[in-house]
């Protein structure tokens, strides 16, 4: 990881941070904004991969999997965005669901690590399992609000904590950040 992509992981953490405390101060009031920036993060993830499908992924073997990822995951932010009228019920199971299949992923990702025996696979396992933590959570307060929105803003803030200590982590290659003569 470059500096630059360093430095904007931090910031972007520090971000993702402020705004979970700032939601979980005011969990009653910010149902709407929830669901608006939820569907907004998924809207430009799908877009940054639908991006990346088009700049590299449709030339390597298995690039497909890329635009589908991409695909679904524009379609989950359309999706979201159209939540505000449903009740809470169905948003809490859809968090629940995010969060759910999320941590499955990032298991089944660091447990792949572990085979090829790479150094990371920990800090991945231990995500997953926070955010099927977080799931879990969700589905047993499927009523409440406040605890909907005090959720996601823990994991709003785990998810901006994993972000800096991604930055700090060292990468595999080494850049040279010199200018070229």
């Amino acid at each position: 990881m470059t500096k630059m992509r360093r430095i904007g992981s931090i910031i972007t953490g520090l971000i993702m941070i402020a705004a979970g405390f700032m939601m979980a101060a005011d969990a009653r009031n910010v149902y709407q904004l929830l669901i608006a920036i939820l569907g907004i993060s998924l809207l430009i993830s799908g877009i940054r991969s639908l991006v990346y499908y088009v700049s590299m992924a449709r030339h390597m073997v298995g690039g497909r999997v890329a635009l589908y990822r991409a695909v679904i995951i524009l379609d989950m932010g359309m999706f979201t965005l159209t939540l505000t009228d449903l009740p809470l019920f169905c948003v809490v199971l859809y968090l629940a669901g995010l969060h759910g299949f999320s941590g499955v992923i990032d298991i089944l990702r660091s447990l792949e690590s572990r085979r090829l025996q790479a150094a990371s696979w920990r800090l991945k396992f231990g995500s997953g399992v926070v955010n099927l933590v977080i799931a879990g959570i969700c589905l047993y307060f499927t009523g409440d609000v406040k605890v909907a929105v005090i959720v996601y803003a823990i994991g709003l803030m785990y998810s901006g904590l994993y972000y800096i200590i991604r930055a700090f982590r060292k990468s595999a290659i080494a850049y040279d950040d010199s200018p070229a003569v």
